[in-house]
């Protein structure tokens, strides 16, 4: 887990024992107000583009189907953790950044909700980064072109979906804090997992097998794609699910 994800995780976990500590003590605190924003970036003529997505703590989902380089709707019931979104192009890089405000303030109050819902589109190449502190993360990358993928999640649940038609190699990084993961690849993609031997917990990948330290499907041997996932842990269970 890198230092970004370890600080966003610790802080929340500092929260949590603050309540618990406060748990003999019954309180009844007002509901909070669930606000919701919407933000679409256009892409401007960049030909690819390198994003990156650090949320401190809620629910987070990511997927194709933008009309425009990014359509998001953000949800939160505490203003301070707005995030911010900043989109610029250099040359014909485009370099978008959405990340929750530095070390926001936490309200500790019950049905605290924060909500990311991310569409990404413009039809170019992808260099992607999600940093997820705690909470639930889905990250659905069919129908989009993604060269390079880095994913640091801290605590909690999440699935990483790689399935569909894929027309170029991936070169992706996934460390997992504390929780479960899933994972899911094409069949017809050649897959080599590095890393199977780190960390504590059940690893599941039917389908795969042995070749040196790293794990390796059917296809990897001929496909003409071929994913290379390095695949780290903390404490947990990992699940790969090879999909039609």
């Amino acid at each position: 887990m890198n230092d970004k994800v370890m600080r966003l995780t610790a802080g929340l976990l500092l929260a949590g024992l603050l309540l618990l500590s406060a748990g003999c003590v019954r309180v009844e605190l007002p509901k909070p107000e669930f606000t919701e924003s919407s933000r679409s970036v256009q892409l401007g003529g960049a030909e690819t583009v390198r994003a990156s997505f650090e949320m401190g703590v809620g629910t987070f989902a990511l997927s194709g189907g933008g009309t425009d380089l990014m359509d998001a709707t953000f949800g939160y019931t505490d203003s301070a953790w707005k995030p911010t979104v900043d989109y610029e192009v250099k040359e014909t890089q485009g370099v978008l950044n959405v990340r929750t405000a530095h070390n926001p303030p936490l309200n500790l109050r019950a049905n605290n909700r924060f909500e990311w819902d991310i569409k990404l589109g413009g039809g170019v190449p992808l260099d992607l980064s999600v940093a997820m502190g705690a909470g639930e993360s889905t990250i659905d990358l069919s129908g989009l072109d993604v060269r390079r993928l880095q994913v640091d999640l801290g605590a909690g649940e999440s699935t990483i979906d790689l399935s569909g038609t894929w027309k170029n190699n991936l070169v992706a990084a996934v460390q997992a804090g504390v929780g479960s993961l899933t994972l899911r690849v094409p069949e017809n993609v050649g897959v080599r997992l590095t890393g199977i031997r780190d960390g504590l917990g059940d690893y599941e990948a039917d389908g795969f097998t042995q070749d040196g330290e790293a794990l390796v499907n059917a296809a990897y041997a001929t496909a003409d794609v071929t994913f290379e996932i390095a695949l780290q842990r903390g404490v947990g269970e990992i699940i790969v699910e090879s999909v039609p």
